[in-house]
């Protein structure tokens, strides 16, 4: 065997790299060597054959690589692989065997990207929100919107990684990936369709948020034993509550009229008045059935909504809008398609239309139920009576308007303050004599 030599740690240490591969035969231990690799690369390899003869299988495996793994080591390693072999023991074959079987587990092992897949199919359709809607089936567009999330942003960052090796740096990075845009993308969803993809904190927000979800699902079905997204900073999302002045009111109402005349934005528009009027979401009026409405006893009654079924209260005003709309025979719904036997869906189309002409650009559709709820507080609603006209389940979603409780209770004080002071300014006139201790009270 070429290039023997007595094998030290000096020997490898300084032993340059070549143009080619180059191994060096231990003297005292028999097909151990190193090979020096053009890259600088130096590991510990042996040459041996299985049992004994020449027809005997010759078997080559690397140890380790040099400093990693000493020379000691190596050689220790070596010894014992020369007395399994020599023995008849297979160990390369073996090793092989044992990589074989550790891929296959691991390739069974179920990835990120598995645990999305699963999840959508099963635990996302029915809802862990605790109240009235738990364990009840949720919206399939609230099911396919968290699909769309997570593959859009989970999927292409961390979809390949095992549940079993994934971690809390793994989800952090990917958060601050959202956030920085990282997934940002634009394509074809059909003929028409395009999917805006753009990220940002709020996104990533979300995002940790769903994923954390599928991941208490992995936890509880046993693919993993705790939930690596437990605890990690999410970005606060921006509760933005827009109102209408009365000036902005009576713009979009002179708006809305003029478009009401237009056919093409007939249905639009009565929706949109309805939300001004309600308070009620998007969803629910577009989706709003006839089966629903009580005329005589003025509300409707929703099977279906974000906070499960409900009963909201409609003005007088709300049903003379409905009783104008035409009602079809052949459609379930008060606002039908044009086209196909479903729900008007042109209003946001109809929306950006309005707020452009009234020149209210950055007011969104759902702040048009802030600003039912505003004007409610301003009448001197209080906050369970507007959480009941809004149909919210939990206090705590109501809070958010205490604020402007606050501002009718500081005008309720105001006025409770001058009734006193009034009254208190004729007990005076009434006894002189109240007035004149006053007087000499004070100028002590």
């Amino acid at each position: 065997m070429a290039n023997v030599v007595k094998l030290t740690k000096r020997l490898i240490e300084t032993k340059t790299s070549t143009e080619k591969d180059e191994v060096l035969w231990c003297s005292t231990v028999k097909g151990f060597g190193v090979r020096f690799y053009p890259s600088g690369k130096k590991a510990f390899i042996l040459k041996r054959r299985v049992g004994s003869g020449r027809l005997a299988k010759q078997r080559k495996m690397t140890l380790g690589t040099f400093p990693a793994m000493s020379l000691a080591v190596a050689q220790k390693r070596a010894v014992e692989a020369i007395a399994k072999m020599q023995a008849g023991e297979d160990v390369v074959k073996q090793r092989v065997e044992i990589q074989r079987a550790a891929k296959e587990r691991r390739d069974a092992e179920m990835s990120v990207s598995d645990a999305i897949e699963k999840w959508l199919q099963t635990d996302a359709l029915r809802s862990r929100m605790r109240g009235p809607r738990f364990g009840t089936l949720r919206n399939p567009r609230d099911v396919k919107s968290n699909g769309n999330q997570l593959k859009r942003h989970v999927i292409p960052l961390i979809g390949k990684v095992k549940l079993s090796e994934l971690t809390r740096k793994d989800i952090e990075k990917m958060r601050d990936d959202v956030a920085g845009g990282k997934t940002a993308v634009t394509e074809k969803t059909g003929f028409r369709g395009i999917a805006r993809v753009t990220g940002g904190e709020g996104t990533a927000g979300k995002v940790v948020r769903i994923l954390s979800t599928v991941l208490s699902y992995a936890v509880r079905e046993g693919h993993i034993t705790v939930n690596p997204a437990s605890g990690i900073i999410i970005p606060p999302s921006r509760k933005v509550e827009r109102y209408l002045s009365r000036d902005e009111q009576t713009r979009l109402e002179q708006i809305l009229t003029e478009m009401s005349l237009e056919p093409k934005f007939e249905r639009g528009v009565a929706i949109i008045r309805l939300l001004m009027l309600t308070g009620c979401r998007k969803n629910e009026i577009e989706t709003l059935e006839w089966k629903s409405i009580d005329f005589e006893r003025k509300f409707v009654r929703f099977g279906k909504s974000k906070t499960g079924a409900k009963i909201i209260p409609f003005s007088q005003a709300a049903l003379d809008i409905i009783k104008l709309v035409p009602r079809f025979e052949s459609s379930k719904f008060v606002f039908p398609s044009y086209k196909i036997d479903d729900y008007y869906k042109g209003v946001p189309k109809v929306w950006n239309e309005a707020r452009h002409r009234a020149k209210i650009e950055d007011c969104r559709l759902h702040d048009l139920r802030h600003n039912f709820a505003s004007v409610a507080a301003s009448n001197g609603a209080s906050l369970p009576m507007i959480g009941a006209l809004l149909g919210h389940t939990q206090a705590q979603t109501t809070a958010r308007y205490a604020h402007l409780t606050n501002h009718s209770l500081v005008e309720l004080a105001e006025q409770i303050s001058a009734t006193i002071d009034e009254r208190s300014n004729v007990d005076r006139l009434d006894n002189p004599r109240v007035v004149v201790d006053m007087s000499k009270r004070v100028g002590r």
